[in-house]
């Protein structure tokens, strides 16, 4: 099991990581994030664990990981700031882990609207966004960040739409490095969209995102259609252009690149 010890030894950042609750298995490290009274995990908490017995992703999809292979961890965050810029906080995590990866492993990786991150096309990466108030008058926000990192089989249904870092690198990745890495990324990428405009860190994922100008499938409810994808809004929301010309956004749901 990932101990605290392994994650706070060496661990360069200021805030981020520096109080952590580690579980052998658990439901949902999103779960217990939330239901923490703010004054048992202060800014910058982690809650990470082997394996989740409940995980879920996006759109109310359920998360499979086999225990002591890949990285599964919540952060807490109390923000300090409105509403527009912490619907872009995937989007600053989408980056951190990017980075982290690129500096660890030397593989590069691409950014999915709204919160996954890709190799090769294939996802190692999702994220999912929840808050809480508890007992406080003060927003918690708690980013889940599951990252495939020595998995080496996945299911039929998986097997051609997922993949982890070991096997895209052939080699066994250290995942207290990774994790500490991405830790500082995923710090300094709060601290720029704390400091300056969104637009900032919304031009730098406009970089590591393949998608605009391409034709993708978006999934919306129940519903699938193609459409060109044109930008991403200061709020997070992809702009879209229909077939018939019409121009949208997209607030949830999911996309794919569409191939004839």
């Amino acid at each position: 099991m990932i101990e605290k010890s392994q994650i706070t030894n060496l661990l360069k950042t200021k805030i981020f990581g520096h109080t952590v609750f580690t579980f052998e298995s658990i439901t949902s490290t999103n779960t217990f994030a939330k239901q923490l009274q703010n004054n048992e995990a202060p800014h910058g908490t982690i809650v990470i664990t082997e394996e989740q017995t409940a995980g879920r992703g996006r759109l109310q999809r359920n998360w499979v990981s086999p225990a002591g292979q890949n990285l599964l961890f919540s952060i807490v965050l109390y923000p300090d700031f409105g509403m527009e810029k912490i619907s872009l906080l995937p989007f600053a995590g989408s980056l951190a882990v990017v980075d982290a990866i690129e500096t660890i492993t030397g593989l590069s990786s691409t950014c999915k609207w709204p919160n996954d991150v890709l190799i090769n096309g294939k996802k190692v990466c999702g994220m999912l966004l929840e808050s809480s108030l508890g007992n406080s008058i003060q927003e918690k926000i708690v980013l889940g960040i599951g990252l495939n990192v020595n998995q080496e089989e996945f299911s039929e249904e998986l097997r051609f739409k997922a993949s982890s870092l070991q096997i895209e690198s052939g080699m066994v990745i250290n995942r207290i490095t990774l994790l500490q890495k991405i830790l500082e990324e995923l710090e300094n990428r709060y601290e720029q969209l704390s400091y300056f405009p969104a637009q900032r860190l919304l031009n730098d994922w406009r970089m590591k995102a393949l998608l605009f100008g391409k034709k993708i499938t978006v999934l919306e409810s129940e519903f699938s259609f193609t459409a060109t994808a044109i930008d991403v809004a200061e709020d997070g929301s992809l702009i879209i252009e229909t077939d018939d010309g019409r121009k949208r956004n997209i607030f949830a749901g999911d996309v794919s690149l569409a191939y004839n």
